[in-house]
């Protein structure tokens, strides 16, 4: 329980990080608001009963000759308190009964003093117009013989008489409630989505990457928004961001050659050439991450082979809008082992080399094992400086575990606030009981300022895992 309470209280609260997943739901926030407003419109309108009010002002003097203001003022007080318990009796409330033949007196009767002045006012409510008259007349012709008893040297004068009212007192305001009511429903909705938000166990800013996640920390790419202008909107989905697209900001292009950097010198440390990316969930920017780094170690002149082994949902190919010649059908090479000559092909000006997919396969055990990309593998080997497999998610498929024992070391995509941190540790060790355990993890499409959150377009693959594949993430 100590220990509890001291995780609580050492968490600190990311304010950004809860705003933007409040306004993620705002649509929910929105429906659920206008879902009570609208419950609330029919519950007023069901429950709603009329009231009406009729009203009687009297004038409140003594029968002493030697009277002043300041004695009437008092008498008026006192005859008001007199007075209410006077319509309290049930003595009265009989006589009016009697009077009007009702069965019972359900009215509600208050008496009131006009401030600074010897005038008093005597209301009558009820649920029907006619009714509040006839009792206010009621009582003004039947209390005098209650009165006789409480009230002496008092005299009442009628100086408004009363009227029917026109409408009820309580008149029906469904528009004001109803804005009360979304009110309320949306304070409670951005409260309990706050809450969720502030609960929420995932990676949230580069201080808690290394202390939640069981694995080498590489760096963190910053987020770069695919829309950079009104024109550009139109295309944001299908537009990729590559770090030698001279729309990209520097500080995008910087940090994805930082982090390539890193992974260069821990892949040297160790005598690693082959290396696997992928994420826990779909969407985290994998595809994009590994074409980058493939990118910039090529850019060091280095020999990069980027291999697409996502075989669920290929993504290399439009990332890099190739031509349909630069496109293979991977898993058909690798079932039949054909065609492994024009297997490669090599991205113009760079030392850059590729393996472009565009055909699913949902067979990757078959593929596997017909041995032929552990050939391939094993062959490039000698031939490049550094090979890159673009995997499928862990969370939703096997198949980048199965991939992992064919590599020296494996490349986690941890995309901002996005996974639980748990479900990332479990990945982590289910990748270190391999043969390509994790040389670390890459902090994606990091936003740190407000207004950057609110507006951000996240830039991962593009694509949804779902049906036979695997479940769709959320």
């Amino acid at each position: 329980m100590e220990n509890r309470l001291s995780d609580i209280l050492d968490k600190q609260i990311d304010i950004f990080s809860i705003v933007k997943d409040v306004l993620r739901q705002w649509w929910v926030i929105l429906l659920m608001s206008v879902s009570v407003a609208l419950f609330t419109e029919l519950w007023v309108n069901m429950t709603y009963e009329p009231e009406y009010t009729v009203r009687s002002t009297f004038v409140v003097t003594t029968k002493k000759i030697n009277r002043d203001l300041y004695q009437d003022l008092n008498t008026a007080k006192e005859m008001a308190e007199q007075f209410s318990y006077i319509l309290e009796s049930n003595i009265l409330k009989r006589k009016v009964a009697e009077d009007l033949g009702l069965e019972k007196f359900t009215a509600a009767t208050t008496v009131n003093v006009l401030s600074e002045t010897n005038l008093m006012e005597l209301t009558v409510t009820s649920g029907s117009a006619m009714e509040s008259y006839r009792v206010l007349r009621s009582i003004m012709n039947n209390y005098n013989s209650v009165s006789d008893y409480v009230i002496e040297n008092v005299i009442l004068e009628v100086i408004q008489p009363p009227t029917i009212p026109d409408g009820p007192s309580n008149s029906l305001n469904t528009r004001e409630s109803m804005k009360q009511a979304f009110l309320i429903a949306a304070a409670v909705m951005t409260a309990l989505f706050a809450l969720l938000s502030y609960s929420k166990d995932t990676v949230k800013n580069e201080r808690e990457v290394s202390k939640k996640i069981d694995a080498k920390f590489l760096g963190s790419i910053c987020h770069e928004t695919k829309v950079k202008s009104l024109r550009s909107l139109k295309n944001a989905k299908s537009a990729s961001l590559l770090i030698r697209n001279p729309m990209c900001t520097f500080r995008f292009v910087e940090s994805n050659k930082n982090v390539a950097s890193r992974i260069r010198n821990q892949m040297n440390r160790n005598g690693f050439k082959t290396l696997l990316v992928t994420s826990v969930m779909e969407n985290e920017g994998k595809s994009t991450v590994a074409a980058n780094v493939a990118l910039a170690l090529a850019q060091e002149n280095k020999n990069v082979l980027l291999m697409d082994c996502d075989f669920r949902k290929p993504a290399q190919y439009k990332i890099f809008s190739a031509d349909k010649d630069d496109i293979v059908n991977f898993p058909e090479i690798l079932e039949k082992k054909k065609g492994l000559g024009n297997l490669v092909k090599r991205q113009e000006k760079t030392s850059l080399y590729t393996v472009f997919n565009s055909t699913p396969s949902a067979g990757m055990e078959q593929l596997l094992e017909t041995g032929t990309l552990q050939i391939i593998l094993d062959f490039f080997r000698q031939k490049m400086d550094y090979i890159i497999l673009d995997a499928s998610p862990m969370g939703l498929v096997s198949d980048a575990e199965e991939l992992a024992y064919l590599v020296d070391a494996t490349l986690l995509v941890v995309r901002q606030d996005r996974v639980l941190a748990s479900d990332i540790n479990d990945t982590i060790d289910v990748l270190n009981r391999s043969r390509g355990k994790v040389l670390g993890c890459v902090f994606n499409d990091v936003v740190t300022g407000l207004a950057e959150r609110i507006g951000s377009y996240g830039y991962g693959d593009g694509y949804r895992y779902g049906g036979r594949y695997g479940k769709q993430a959320k």
